[in-house]
């Protein structure tokens, strides 16, 4: 799910919206955002911005060269989980330095915790630092406006919202050191109840009992998510059982993936680009495959059974 989460890795507000003049003086004008800003634990330029969403793109950069301060603008892809709503969301990121925007572009994409830039020092600041705004909704006009009192806030198709109302912390990821008194939601994901194939080839069938067909076979020791048992049978997918007896909690030292396929009907062959097998084969939409080996565009799925790269996500 896109949750969207703090951006640094160690968080430590020193300022927020609420106590201090030059940020307080957003939030009393027409139209109002609400800024915080992060040092990322010192006032040394050592803690970046990671993207905090599924995907996010460069919509503008403004400052480079100039006297005036940095500021980049970054839009999330697609629609975002928050703690307040579900919707597009707009950061503004202020005072990273020349040399780290030179080395971003306008539509550049980033992906989950993906480094975007390192804080800095532009703008005349006593120490390294992130000023963070955030806005609901896409980028709207400039990206930002001047409110009533002659300061300039973000603009975006949804408004400014408060950051607490926006980000959640994921502990995983992010270690607080400071939230500046605001208070934020910590995220908790619901792990996966991965099993793991103990048989040496494991036949998948459509139903949960030996009277269903066999659709596929898995390899010893593939990772899959069991959604739900029902008589002793593990639901990987709406079409797809294993019995319970062959499979385990325990994770092995090592162990495969799996990917689904994507055509209404997929051959499997001998081997990659080899004659088209006749058992278990051509694999329906949405069947589950283990990725033990790849070649090139063939990749293999259980002993002597390999199909094409292309047609599995």
């Amino acid at each position: 799910m896109n949750y969207l989460i703090y951006p640094i890795k160690l968080m430590n507000i020193t300022q927020t919206y609420e106590n201090d003049f030059t940020h307080k003086r957003h939030t009393i004008g027409k139209p109002k955002d609400y800024p915080i800003d992060d040092n990322c634990g010192s006032t040394k330029k050592d803690g970046y911005f990671y993207c905090p969403c599924d995907e996010m793109i460069v919509k503008k950069i403004y400052g480079v060269g100039t006297n005036s301060t940095n500021v980049l603008w970054l839009e999330s892809v697609t629609p975002v989980i928050t703690p307040k709503f579900n919707d597009y969301i707009t950061i503004m990121v202020g005072h990273i330095d020349d040399s780290e925007l030179k080395k971003i572009s306008i539509g550049q994409k980033f992906k989950r915790k993906e480094k975007i830039a390192l804080e800095g020092t532009d703008g005349n600041v006593t120490g390294a630092h992130f000023h963070i705004v955030i806005g609901r909704g896409k980028l709207q006009g400039s990206g930002w406006i001047k409110n009533t009192n002659n300061i300039w806030v973000i603009n975006t198709t949804g408004g400014a919202v408060k950051p607490e109302e926006a980000f959640y912390i994921d502990k995983d990821f992010t270690t607080v050191k400071s939230t500046g008194n605001l208070k934020f939601l910590e995220i908790n994901y619901q792990k996966p109840n991965y099993y793991y194939i103990m048989a040496k080839s494991l036949n998948v069938r459509i139903g949960p009992s030996t009277r269903y067909k066999v659709v596929n076979t898995l390899p010893r020791n593939t990772r899959i998510i069991i959604k739900e048992f029902e008589n002793g049978w593990g639901k990987i997918s709406d079409k797809e059982y294993v019995s319970g007896n062959y499979i385990t909690p325990d994770e092995p030292i090592k162990y495969y993936e799996i990917k689904i396929t994507t055509p209404d009907s997929l051959n499997v062959r001998k081997y990659p680009s080899g004659n088209i097998l006749t058992t278990n084969s051509p694999l329906p939409k949405d069947t589950t495959v283990a990725i033990m080996e790849i070649k090139k565009n063939w990749v293999k799925i259980n002993t002597d059974r390999w199909v094409y790269k292309e047609y599995l996500k």
